[in-house]
């Protein structure tokens, strides 16, 4: 099978969808050498390590922005390749072109929740992601909690959403090694005893809550550690800081920012607890992470957190802040929870799997490849769920790309 992969957030620094690409590629390559796995991207790409063998990555013009990338030269490049299947893994797809296309859509939560969105994100990228899902053969997303929502709001039939979990990457394992602990301890001048959040640093991932719990407990003394908060800074991350500063938490609230890869197995095996009390999660990849490296955890009870915790998580209302209070006091007290939470979530997380989400991929691209063969040859051309095409935005790209000279590939 010849499949086109989209390869737009193999960037440096990236986070939680980049790693899902690079993941999924990564072992998509190991599947069959008999499939010829092709990146298209607007940039080249960053990998954290060299995949099992070359793959062809290819740009064709480059753009800086991604959207006018995704719907100006992107079709161009799927139309010379002619894939069999093209795989787009960030909720946008070139809706110009016609070749049989899949894409991955995370969460719905940009849908369901704008005020916790940039105003560029709901305007643009809610109304696109809209059409993507319509006009795709197959929309794969990480969860049955984002599949039931994605069904509701886009009201596609269900035999088109697939639910492929992700998984922790293997590096993410319990860290014994006193050296490499301490190297990173002292890296991040980390304390012995700490709490740990991974994640992006805005409104959705819930920090407002999570630090005012944080702050009685602490000024209660029933949480005698400080809160350690891994991730990039996003929208209104100032928010969080101003937050922390008005409670008098300056030394109690550390931010690292981002950190690599490399050093976040080492990170979670130190922690004393990790707290995860977003708001809403596709999947929520930091708590597969977390419970991998074998730190006991606290999630929020909502979208997908319980589905992919299951039982091997303290789960608590997201939306009460005594609620995460008491559970980061418990957590702390009782060392026979944490230990048996640590046992519990390193067994759930061995659960999930990169070989099984690439070899469920494939099947979805047979399925959409077989199901265009049968389209084709009944001389059915029409989307899968009957939407008309091209809408005005496709006309515009299929002029744009049809004016522009081949660019070399490289």
């Amino acid at each position: 099978m010849r499949i086109a992969f989209d390869g737009t957030t193999l960037r440096p620094r990236r986070t939680g969808v980049g790693y899902y690409t690079e993941h999924l590629l990564r072992h998509l390559v190991q599947q069959d050498e008999r499939h010829e796995v092709m990146v298209v991207s607007n940039r080249p790409i960053d990998l954290v390590a060299p995949l099992a063998r070359p793959v062809r990555t290819l740009w064709g013009t480059r753009v800086p922005v991604g959207l006018l990338w995704m719907q100006l030269v992107a079709p161009r490049l799927l139309r010379a390749l002619e894939p069999d299947v093209a795989h787009f893994t960030n909720s946008m797809v070139p809706l110009a072109s016609d070749v049989p296309m899949v894409v991955t859509i995370h969460d719905m939560h940009v849908t369901l929740a704008p005020r916790f969105h940039p105003v560029r994100r709901v305007l643009l990228n809610r109304p696109l992601a809209k059409l993507a899902a319509r006009r795709v053969d197959a929309v794969i997303t990480v969860s049955h909690s984002a599949r039931r929502d994605i069904l509701r709001l886009y009201n596609l039939p269900p035999e088109r959403v697939r639910v492929v979990y992700e998984a922790a990457a293997p590096a993410f394992r319990p860290i014994h090694d006193p050296a490499r602990l301490g190297e990173v301890r002292r890296r991040y001048a980390l304390p012995e005893q700490f709490l740990l959040y991974v994640g992006t640093i805005e409104p959705r991932k819930n920090l407002a809550r999570l630090i005012e719990a944080f702050a009685a407990r602490f000024c209660a003394r029933d949480v005698r550690m400080p809160l350690v908060c891994v991730g990039p800074y996003g929208w209104k991350a100032r928010d969080v800081g101003a937050r922390v500063e008005r409670l008098g938490l300056r030394d109690a609230v550390r931010f690292l920012g981002y950190v690599p890869f490399t050093d976040l197995p080492a990170i979670y095996s130190l922690c004393t607890a990790f707290v995860f009390p977003s708001l809403h999660e596709g999947f929520g990849l930091p708590v597969v992470e977390a419970m991998a490296c074998g730190a006991p955890a606290i999630v929020g009870a909502n979208s997908s957190l319980l589905e992919i915790a299951d039982d091997a998580a303290l789960a608590v209302d997201a939306r009460d802040t005594i609620a995460i209070g008491d559970a980061l006091a418990r957590l702390v007290a009782d060392g026979d929870l944490r230990r048996d939470l640590s046992r519990r979530g390193r067994a759930r997380a061995a659960f999930f799997s990169w070989q099984r989400a690439a070899r469920e991929t494939l099947d979805v691209y047979r399925w959409v490849a077989e199901k265009r063969g049968r389209e084709s040859l009944s001389g059915d051309q029409r989307p899968a769920d009957g939407t008309r095409l091209p809408t005005p935005l496709t006309e515009l790209a299929a002029r744009h790309v049809a004016a522009e000279q081949q660019a070399p590939w490289s």
